[in-house]
């Protein structure tokens, strides 16, 4: 199983998040999990927008060229929005993606959000809710989201829409996920 996860930092003390870091992981058939990948992005100037970015080859084609790139600026300006990071360097909240298939067809057909909080170094983190994008019609776009606050404003609303749109969109970009394998 491959998943995303993905951490905002307040490293410079203004409390807001200034630096995201994504790790791509794999999981092996042993249950250990292995980083496969590192991303990071950085807002300077805390207008919430990505200035510095060090993508690699985050959609897995061969190359690390400005799709790369652009990738991963619209990915982190998305995350940047979510009022979901730690202060400092800490680690405790984290946003951990995966795609998930109900057919065994084309891309995921569902991309599930959990956001963890791990209350110290020794627990598990505990989950503290859960969203989800679904691409309705196999085209992998997703286009029907559950409801939930992502932005944590305390209104359901558009842009919470928005925001799991374009999180789950660019997930399905990086392309980190696994085919289903058919059953012989």
């Amino acid at each position: 199983m491959r998943y995303l996860k993905v951490t905002a930092q307040d490293r410079s003390g203004n409390g807001q998040a200034d630096t995201v870091i994504l790790h791509f992981y794999q999981r092996c058939s042993e249950g250990i999990d292995v980083l496969i990948h590192e991303t990071v992005a950085v807002d300077i100037d805390a207008d919430r927008k990505v200035d510095f970015k060090f993508a690699g080859d985050i959609n897995q084609d061969g190359t690390c060229d400005t799709v790369d790139s652009l990738l991963l600026k619209a990915f982190a300006n998305t995350f940047l929005k979510l009022n979901w990071f730690n202060p400092g360097e800490s680690w405790q909240r984290t946003l951990v993606m995966v795609g998930l298939y109900d057919y065994p067809q084309g891309p995921p057909n569902r991309v599930q959000l959990n956001f963890l909080n791990r209350r110290s170094p020794l627990r598990k983190p505990s989950l503290i809710y859960q969203a989800a994008g679904y691409d309705v019609d196999g085209n992998g776009v997703v286009e029907a989201f559950s409801r939930i606050d992502v932005d944590r404003n305390g209104v359901v609303n558009q842009s919470d829409q928005e925001l799991v749109r374009h999180l789950c969109n660019s997930f399905l970009a990086f392309k980190w996920y696994e085919k289903p394998r058919l059953e012989e």
